[in-house]
C-alpha cells in the first residue's frame, strides 16, 4: 500500500510538471505569434559607433558661421553650420572638400534643422566606405529634443527619420540638481539588413516625447523600445509592435 501511494504521488507530480511546461512552451509561441508584431531584422550588419574629434577650421566663408568640423573615413570633411544672412532655415549638416584658397567644394547639404539651436553629430560606419555613413544629429538647446537620422552615401543625404527619444539623467546647474534630458546618440546601436536600419539603446532607460498612443514625456526600459527605418519611413516599436504616425490628409 505504501508504495502505491508513493506511485500515484509520483504519477501526479509528473501530470503537474508536464502540464506546466506545455504552458510555457504555449506561452511563448502566443507571444511569438502576438497579432501585429514585426520579425527581429535578420542577418543585420553592424554600424559600429566612429568617435571623430572636432576639428579646426579649414575653410574660409564670408557668411558661413560654422559650428563643427569633422574628417570622414573617405577623406571629406563634414560641418554643421548655417548662413549668417539667413536665420530663417538655421543649421545644416555640409559634406565637402577644401580647396587650396581656402573654400570648399560642397559635396552634399542636408535639409535645414530650422529652429534648434545645435545640430551635433554622431556618427556610425562599417569597415567599408561604400555604404556610407550613419549619422544621428541631436537637434535641441540646453537639453535634447531628440535625433535626426541622416544615411550619407555617394555624396547624398538621405533623411532617414525621427528618434523620438532621449536619455534623461542628472545635473548640476544653478546649484542644484536637476534632472536633465541628454542626446542618446552614444547609446544607439545601428544594425543594417537590406537597407532596413535598426536603432537600440544601451540606456537603463529612455524618455519617449511621445509614445503615439496618446503619453507623452513617457519613460520606459531600453529593452521594450527600438526603431527601424523600413525604406520607406522610420518606425517606433514598442514591446516588438510598430506604432506609426498619423498621417495627414
Amino acid at each position: 500500500m505504501k508504495y502505491s501511494l508513493i506511485l500515484l504521488a509520483a504519477l501526479a507530480l509528473a501530470s503537474c510538471s508536464s502540464s506546466e511546461e506545455g504552458s510555457v512552451e504555449n506561452a511563448s509561441a502566443d507571444s511569438a505569434a502576438t497579432p501585429g508584431a514585426i520579425a527581429p531584422l535578420a542577418d543585420a550588419r553592424l554600424f559600429h559607433l566612429l568617435d571623430l574629434p572636432n576639428l579646426e577650421d579649414n575653410i574660409h566663408h564670408d557668411t558661413l558661421l560654422i559650428y563643427t568640423i569633422h574628417g570622414l573615413p573617405d577623406g571629406t570633411f563634414l560641418l554643421a553650420g548655417k548662413n549668417m544672412e539667413d536665420d530663417r532655415e538655421g543649421l545644416r549638416l555640409i559634406q565637402y572638400r577644401p580647396r587650396p584658397d581656402s573654400s570648399a567644394e560642397v559635396l552634399a547639404v542636408s535639409k535645414p534643422a530650422y529652429d534648434s539651436q545645435v545640430m551635433l553629430p554622431t556618427f556610425f560606419v562599417t569597415n567599408d566606405t561604400a555604404d556610407g555613413v550613419i549619422i544621428l544629429a541631436n537637434y535641441g538647446g540646453l537639453e535634447s529634443w531628440g535625433q535626426n537620422v541622416f544615411w550619407l552615401k555617394d555624396h547624398q543625404f538621405k533623411d532617414l527619420g525621427w528618434l523620438d527619444v532621449t536619455e534623461r539623467g542628472w545635473k548640476t546647474r544653478l546649484d542644484s540638481l536637476q534632472q536633465w534630458r541628454t542626446s542618446i546618440a552614444p547609446r544607439t546601436v545601428v544594425s543594417e539588413a537590406d537597407g532596413q536600419f535598426e536603432f537600440t539603446f544601451t540606456t537603463d532607460s529612455v524618455q519617449l516625447f511621445d509614445d503615439l498612443q496618446g503619453g507623452t514625456e513617457v519613460m520606459l526600459p531600453s529593452t521594450r523600445i527600438k526603431y527601424r527605418y523600413d525604406g520607406d519611413q522610420m518606425v517606433l516599436i514598442v514591446d516588438g509592435t510598430p506604432r506609426y504616425r498619423k498621417k495627414p490628409l
